[in-house]
């Protein structure tokens, strides 16, 4: 009981705060229509496979370079170049030079891709197109070997179509507004840690603090009041912001609003801790928040927020990797734009591990003295 009365009054005085509301809210919802805007354009979900070359070397048997001969007919009709080296360590090299977005290497019944990274997206497509190939290939390979009268029940036509596997579904890319709807609102949401800042720095400065200490009130329990107070109130502000983007703007957000509130919701936990850690460890609510107005645009530069950080590569895409903002950001994309959940325990993993850091800080700091 004692807990809910905390939570109440912890909920109370964020929203009474007009210049709260403003920021949690205001600022979110300008942002993400400004830069919606902005960059509308560079957000176009029509992508059109051009300028995708591809070496080779055919040294197969006789069923593979018949096969791969269909497969390379197939590839020109949707855009895709191929040409023929004799020399492997030329292809080889031409790929390390980015001069190919990749290279295959048939030895007999064996294919090898050297792929070139600096396009992901085109090497993506190569890359599942002939996986198409080798699992067909290799399907009627073990049915020719183990039971060849079952052939004539598999098409293995020279007309079929290995482009078919490749599906570019403009409807499932996310548009400016998708995207930076998303990655406003898990900014704003790290930004909440200044509510967690202040609701310890206002119990120092009004001395209420060691008036609720003076009732029966546990430590513990001040604690968690404080951390789910204030993360109710920025999870109500967030909801504020996600109506804007998904009626307003329309933007989209998947099928799955389920797992993506779960993963807001670390962040939300991850956040205020993060701020009532720094309220106990910095007497001064102004140097707190200058540490947080000082690491947030650089994680969430990191993470993805003003742009996407998928084809990152050396030293910023580790320094990416170690960002909380990526996984959240990235988790939340993928759910909603490709139904992926690859990311989601990461990304609730790494929130919820930084918030018992901060929470264990809190509680060894808090149990050592007062406010």
């Amino acid at each position: 009981m004692r807990v809910l009365k905390i939570v109440s009054k912890e909920m109370k005085e964020n929203f009474r705060s007009k210049k709260a509301m403003v920021f949690m809210v205001l600022f979110p919802i300008v942002l993400m229509t400004i830069l919606g805007f902005a960059f509308s354009n560079t957000f176009n979900g029509d992508y059109k496979i051009s300028n995708i070359t591809v070496e080779y070397t055919d040294n197969g048997s006789k069923e593979l370079s018949k096969g791969f001969n269909n497969f390379v007919d197939s590839c020109e009709k949707i855009g895709i170049r191929f040409h023929e080296v004799q020399e492997i360590a030329s292809g080889i090299n031409d790929v390390r030079n980015a001069k190919y977005t990749g290279y295959i290497v048939l030895k007999g019944n064996n294919i090898v891709f050297y792929k070139n990274d600096r396009d992901s997206i085109d090497t993506n497509i190569v890359e599942t197109i002939l996986k198409a190939f080798v699992d067909r290939f290799n399907v009627v390979a073990v049915v020719a070997k183990e039971s060849p009268q079952s052939l004539s029940k598999i098409n293995v036509s020279d007309n079929h179509d290995f482009t078919e596997i490749v599906s570019l579904n403009g409807e499932r890319q996310p548009s400016s507004y998708d995207y930076y709807s998303i990655t406003m609102l898990t900014l704003i949401i790290l930004y909440g840690s200044i509510s967690g800042i202040y609701s310890i720095n206002s119990e120092r400065v009004r001395n209420t603090g060691n008036r609720m200490l003076t009732t029966l009130a546990k430590k513990h329990e001040i604690l968690l009041g404080k951390i789910l107070g204030s993360s109710l109130s920025v999870l109500l502000q967030s909801i504020l912001v996600f109506l804007y983007s998904r009626f307003i703007l329309k933007a989209y957000w998947g099928n799955d609003i389920y797992t993506i509130a779960l993963i807001i919701i670390s962040e939300i936990i991850f956040s205020i801790s993060l701020g009532i850690g720094l309220g106990f460890l910095f007497k001064n609510s102004g140097v707190a928040s200058g540490i947080i107005n000082a690491i947030i645009p650089f994680i969430a530069f990191l993470g993805g927020s003003y742009f996407s950080v998928d084809s990152a590569e050396g030293l910023f895409k580790y320094l990416s990797n170690i960002s909380p903002m990526k996984w959240t950001n990235s988790a939340i994309l993928n759910v909603a734009f490709a139904n992926n959940y690859g990311d989601v325990l990461t990304a609730i993993i790494i929130n919820l591990a930084c918030a018992f850091v901060f929470v264990f800080l809190s509680t060894y700091l808090f149990r050592k003295e007062a406010f």
